[in-house]
């Protein structure tokens, strides 16, 4: 799924690139103007099974061509929108203003530049709190089933297919709304991943659902004793996973 940054600050693209990659989400797309913005959204219709769209879309407020409020207003309306959760730039925290004209735009958030502020990470934090998954799976079919799966319950997938990634990643990036994790990887395995999990207290409450290849009793009893909440053994039934994560994720809204 896709980041749409709309905003008409010069030099801003590989600036936003670099830090959005370091948050887990690499595909960023920006725009200048709302108008350059309406066309990529025209590109990237929503599919009839969720899997497509925009998952993240951050747009300022003052745009070159028009007003961000109002641009706002308008592609909520559309289907490539329709799920993503767009956060809104005011000028200040002070512009209460432009925060009443971001609430009543249809933005689920606001914040005030610079991207690589505080005060905008806090509110990524938020997004990633709502709105992502980790995925640590080093099968392709799999990861892309699971990625999938979460797409059609509006979620945006932050996939990692090494272990020791994943390591890092946890503890670079905001708190997912749920864990996914396979046991057997490369670089470090899924039950020393649901370990480091527990150990930080800004992802100790994230639950965790283990996947594994394993019907070996053991495998289960150690991720259960690391702190994993769950775990579903592969093959699976799309619909067994698909219970599996609504237990866990309460109102995906």
């Amino acid at each position: 799924m896709t980041t749409l940054i709309i905003d008409s600050t010069a030099g801003t693209l590989p600036r936003l690139r670099s830090l959005f990659e370091e948050r887990g989400l690499p595909e960023v797309v920006v725009a200048r103007t709302a108008a350059e913005a309406r066309a990529i959204l025209d590109e990237k219709p929503a599919g009839t099974d969720g899997t497509h769209g925009i998952s993240l879309i951050v747009i300022d407020g003052k745009l070159d061509d028009g007003d961000g409020f109002e641009l706002c207003r308008q592609i909520r309306k559309l289907p490539a929108a329709e799920h993503a959760y767009i956060i809104m730039l005011v000028s200040s925290i002070e512009n209460k203003t432009a925060i009443d004209k971001a609430t009543h735009s249809g933005a689920d958030d606001f914040a005030v530049k610079p991207y690589d502020g505080i005060e905008f990470s806090r509110h990524l934090m938020m997004f990633a709190h709502r709105k992502t998954v980790l995925l640590v799976e080093d099968d392709p079919v799999v990861a892309q089933l699971v990625s999938a799966l979460l797409q059609k319950k509006h979620l945006q997938a932050i996939h990692v297919s090494d272990g020791m990634k994943a390591y890092n990643l946890i503890n670079a990036i905001a708190p997912s709304k749920l864990a996914i994790l396979d046991i057997a990887l490369p670089g470090m395995n899924g039950v020393k991943l649901a370990e480091h999990i527990r150990s930080k207290s800004s992802w100790r409450l994230t639950p965790v659902l283990m996947l594994t290849g394993s019907k070996d009793a053991q495998d289960v009893k150690r991720s259960l004793g690391a702190g994993a909440n769950d775990y579903i053994v592969k093959p699976f039934q799309v619909a067994d996973l698909s219970k599996r994560i609504d237990k866990y994720l309460g109102d995906p809204k």
